[in-house]
């Protein structure tokens, strides 16, 4: 469908920063779904995940621990890894990406209810990318956000610390 998806707000890193903000003061309220890319995001620690948190209506991280995900790991190396858990974030990668050559993360998320206060905010989730030992991995879940708010955008950052050294990041608002 040609023109079915509407660039809402985008970053491009391409030095040091802590996290990447979509959505947010650049929130458009008047889609039902929403789709991130996140496309060669590299970091600067190894052996870590990227992970996400939703954006509350002032435009903050939703820190509680209220995330239930779960996702499969397809491993180019051996056999697939089920990984599921519930904390203070949502995982784009799991917990072995790296800083060598090659070594990025390409990831699709879809959004679904984040404008309806009485409901959960839920995602899907689809990437590849190129881990620290080094192994194609591709990731395919989702999770949702267990409590009833309406949420304006994701912050994207690594588990543990570290920073994102480069990347280029979406957000799409589906037209109906």
């Amino acid at each position: 469908m040609a023109g079915s998806l509407i660039l809402i707000d985008s970053e491009t890193v391409s030095g040091a920063t802590a996290s990447v903000d979509l959505g947010g003061a650049n929130w458009d309220s008047s889609y039902d779904v929403y789709k991130v890319t996140i496309s060669n995001l590299q970091i600067d620690t190894d052996t870590v995940g990227v992970v996400f948190r939703y954006l509350d209506s002032s435009n903050n991280p939703i820190t509680v621990s209220s995330y239930d995900v779960a996702f499969k790991v397809l491993k180019s190396n051996t056999t697939f890894e089920d990984a599921y858990g519930s904390g203070t974030h949502s995982f784009v990668s799991d917990l072995y990406t790296g800083t060598g050559t090659g070594e990025a993360v390409n990831s699709e998320i879809i959004l679904f209810n984040s404008n309806n206060a009485s409901e959960y905010s839920f995602h899907t989730l689809e990437g590849a990318y190129l881990s620290n030992d080094p192994h194609l991995k591709g990731v395919q879940g989702g999770g949702t956000l267990k409590q009833a708010s309406a949420t304006k955008g994701v912050r994207i950052y690594l588990g543990a610390s570290g920073n994102i050294d480069g990347g280029e990041f979406k957000l799409y608002g589906l037209r109906k």
